[in-house]
């Protein structure tokens, strides 16, 4: 099977860098997927993609040297069995609160005897290879978003969870859930502490911690503080951000 790379350059402690792909374009996704990033993630969350479109966002990805991740909508078998099936190499699952949703997490993910997922890899197979069966439970990476006061509470025995390979923190609804607004500029300080705490645990579990950076700056405090799996800024935040530069620029 296709080897994991980016999941593989995480696991070894060095930075895996990515960025979120909101946009349906297969375009901007194959853009993305030759500018050097170790992985894409297609987002079903809260970009403009679905289900309708997802294969060939993963089509024009696989002919790129990016890891093809998705973040799925929601803690549901249909959308992470769905993404997987048609070539997602890893999956970001948001809003997991308890050992308990992460346990349902991973038998999405695995197949039987250590889960439900069903038989069917329509490009799993063809874009990991003709082993996918027994070698998938190894090559596909489970992150689950810990971005609530009760997950911050839980996320030791989240971690602890055998198949979750790691936790993907949203700092944005971590930061709401905790009381705070996100009209201000900062995270709150118990925001920043929950974060600290939840990368020491996943570090003592032997895990990958993820997170969602808003700038380079962020980004580059995120990897010293020790999270190796980062999506950096987003397809839109960046056509946005390079686009008032050049009008700033032009403008005086």
């Amino acid at each position: 099977m296709r080897p994991n790379s980016s999941k593989n350059l995480a696991l070894q402690g060095k930075p895996a860098l990515g960025t979120m792909c909101n946009a349906a374009s297969p375009l901007i996704a194959e853009w993305l997927g030759h500018s050097g990033y170790d992985f894409v993630v297609v987002d079903l969350q809260h970009g403009e993609n679905n289900l309708d479109n997802l294969s060939m966002m993963l089509q024009a990805l696989s002919s790129t040297p990016a890891t093809p991740v998705v973040r799925v909508p929601a803690n549901v078998p249909m959308y992470i069995q769905r993404a997987l099936d048609l070539g997602a190499y890893g999956v970001i699952v948001p809003q997991v609160n308890t050992a308990a949703e992460a346990q349902a997490v991973v038998a999405s993910v695995r197949y039987a005897p250590k889960g439900t997922r069903s038989w069917g890899p329509v490009r799993g197979a063809i874009y990991g290879g003709p082993d996918y069966f027994s070698q998938s439970a190894g090559q596909l990476l489970t992150l689950v978003m810990l971005e609530s006061a009760q997950a911050l509470n839980n996320a030791e025995a989240i971690l602890a969870v055998d198949g979750v390979d790691g936790c993907f923190i949203g700092p944005a609804d971590l930061n709401i859930s905790l009381g705070h607004s996100p009209d201000d500029p900062a995270p709150g300080e118990d925001t920043e502490a929950g974060i600290t705490a939840i990368v020491a645990a996943t570090q003592a579990a032997g895990k990958i911690a993820g997170v969602h950076a808003v700038s380079l700056d962020d980004a580059k405090q995120r990897i010293a503080q020790g999270f190796t799996y980062l999506t950096v800024m987003a397809d839109t935040r960046m056509i946005r951000a390079g686009a008032t530069q050049v009008l700033r620029t032009l403008r005086g």
